[in-house]
């Protein structure tokens, strides 16, 4: 069986290019992170491709840049596997990269992964939620991460994937707080003040760094920091490893895990969710994972305790990791990718 090329259409956002790292660090994969060249003429390009510029007068040949992203690539190699990630995606309308990708590789595999609830994923440039059926009008397999996104709309589903994360071994075996929690509001904030209130009345250290929060609705409580700007996620990675559990409050009815899952998992940390449905998750351990409804129901005593893992490493590690994507990815399409 001849071997296909994999080819990454990701993501330049710090969150992906952790969760990708095993994809970019290897020598035969090529992961394309940007459509954006580097000096003048990646400004020329930003204004040729900016949306609001272009919802005004709608500036043509932006599709002439797909030939240069494969720039890198032999000409003569037609088994290659595309995978998309939905930061182009968003693009779709103004690049037209799939009928590109169809046209001039008519002999590769093109899959494209969704990792957010689709209904959420709108498109740059008409401002609509993205038009699935023209994605499968042009992949050989559509995966979602969100288990009921993908029976709704006919697709493969797959979990996303994370990385090994490498932090400092004397940090980890240190924590500094028992629970940690970094975001944004979106109405997050009075639980989490009733979580960090009840926290430390049980003599436990929250570390809760909320996001841009306007500073007359900045509610001062023990455990809670404001920032009037993100952080790099390096940053947050290193937090959450010095904490014994890390806090997930999702905003809407999710069917999967999602990143906070793999982080807990990576760094062998508690999670302490009110994702109801991860408990449907082939990912669920009561070993790692707490699920609460409200505040009223959370175990107190079980997040006190570390994670039971006899050897200290999460043993489902290994099972988000890139690779399992690639086997599945193998066995759905039939093929061997070159890695």
């Amino acid at each position: 069986m001849d071997k296909y090329k994999l080819v990454v259409f990701g993501d330049v956002w710090d969150v992906y290019q952790a969760a990708n790292k095993d994809l970019i660090e290897n020598p035969r994969i090529t992961y394309i992170p940007t459509f954006r060249p580097a000096g003048m003429l990646g400004q020329l390009q930003r204004l040729q491709f900016n949306p609001r510029l272009n919802r005004v007068v709608p500036i043509p040949g932006k599709q002439h840049w797909n030939p240069w992203y494969l720039r890198m690539l032999d000409k003569s190699q037609q088994r290659i596997c595309f995978l998309l990630q939905e930061h182009w995606l968003r693009m779709e309308s103004g690049i037209r990269l799939l009928p590109y990708l169809r046209s001039h590789y008519p002999q590769a595999r093109i899959i494209c992964f969704f990792q957010d609830l689709l209904h959420t994923i709108v498109d740059h440039y008409q401002q609509r939620p993205i038009d699935v059926d023209y994605v499968k009008r042009y992949a050989d397999l559509c995966i979602s991460y969100d288990a009921d996104d993908a029976a709704r709309h006919g697709m493969a589903y797959h979990p996303s994937v994370f990385s090994p994360v490498n932090t400092d071994e004397a940090e980890r075996q240190e924590p500094a707080s028992d629970l940690f929690f970094l975001g944004r509001d979106k109405g997050r904030l009075p639980q989490l003040i009733r979580i960090c209130q009840t926290a430390v009345s049980r003599g436990l250290r929250p570390q809760v760094l909320m996001i841009e929060v306007p500073e007359n609705q900045r509610v001062a409580c023990e455990g809670i920091t404001y920032l009037d700007a993100n952080i790099p996620y390096a940053e947050n990675l290193r937090l959450a490893s010095r904490s014994r559990c890390i806090i997930e409050l999702l905003q809407q009815q999710a069917c999967s895990a999602t990143f906070r899952t793999w982080e807990a998992i990576a760094l062998n940390r508690r999670l302490l969710t009110n994702n109801l449905a991860v408990r449907k998750s082939s990912f669920f351990d009561a070993r790692y994972i707490s699920v609460f409804h409200d505040e009223n129901d959370i175990d107190w005593d079980d997040l006190a305790t570390p994670p039971a893992f006899p050897d200290g490493v999460n043993p489902y590690q290994e099972l988000i990791r890139p690779e399992a994507l690639i086997r599945f990815i193998e066995q759905r399409l039939n093929i061997e990718i070159d890695r």
